[in-house]
């Protein structure tokens, strides 16, 4: 379990500024249960929750990947049942426990104004610990990626890796009502049903919407229903 990196208590259960690192250690019941409650706290405002494995990473290493994290994007380090109690406690992401929680995780959890750029550090942080571990391997020696992502899941979905880096590509929320403007060219029908769901999982439903191809007599509504 990696040392805390602030303060003299490796505890958890604390707001997260940004892209913080919390560990969790031997704690007591009520600490248990605060941090829990704080997971869970977590996984209501996320989008994208996804874990990485970090054994082997120094504290200066997780450190860097934590200060590459965008507003409002953060990261926790616990135990695997504290993690699997928040998870069955709240709806819609069974599959981190049921895929994620064994071995080293920390967890990224990313809200929807940060998917991308939080997506994109993470790949970038994944790559240049590879590279940097071929450059200091013996020659002719098989080199394994010194983190991966362990499980993600977006909106109750389960992705694959694959489908995490596609996560890239999604726009910010500037960017989306950019793309809710341009629908004005379309017919008012298709407007006001695209505007009326943009609070809710607006993301997936513009991403989506972008994908069409020759059935243009979708909306932007038809893809919300999830």
């Amino acid at each position: 379990m990696l040392a805390p990196l602030r303060g003299p208590k490796p505890f958890c259960a604390q707001q997260c500024s940004r892209g913080s690192l919390q560990v969790c250690n031997a704690v007591s019941r009520k600490k248990k249960a605060e941090i829990v409650t704080n997971l869970k706290e977590k996984l209501n405002e996320s989008l994208i929750v996804f874990g990485l494995r970090h054994k082997g990473l120094s504290v200066a290493t997780v450190q860097k990947f934590r200060k590459s994290m965008p507003e409002g994007t953060s990261i926790f380090v616990c135990k695997n049942n504290l993690m699997k109690v928040a998870v069955q406690e709240t709806e819609g992401w069974s599959a981190l426990a049921e895929k994620g929680c064994t071995g080293d995780n920390a967890w990224v959890f990313v809200k929807e104004d940060g998917i991308s750029d939080s997506i994109k550090s993470y790949f970038k942080f994944e790559e240049d610990l590879f590279i940097e571990a071929k450059k200091v391997a013996p020659k002719n020696t098989e080199v394994k990626r010194p983190t991966e992502v362990s499980v993600a899941v977006m909106d109750k979905r389960y992705l694959t890796p694959a489908d995490l880096k596609k996560c890239e590509a999604l726009p910010t929320k500037k960017e989306l009502y950019a793309t809710i403007a341009g629908l004005a060219k379309q017919p008012a029908t298709k407007l006001a049903t695209g505007i009326k769901m943009i609070p809710n999982k607006l993301a997936i439903a513009i991403k989506k919407v972008s994908e069409l191809d020759e059935d243009q007599t979708k909306t932007v509504a038809s893809f919300a229903k999830v």
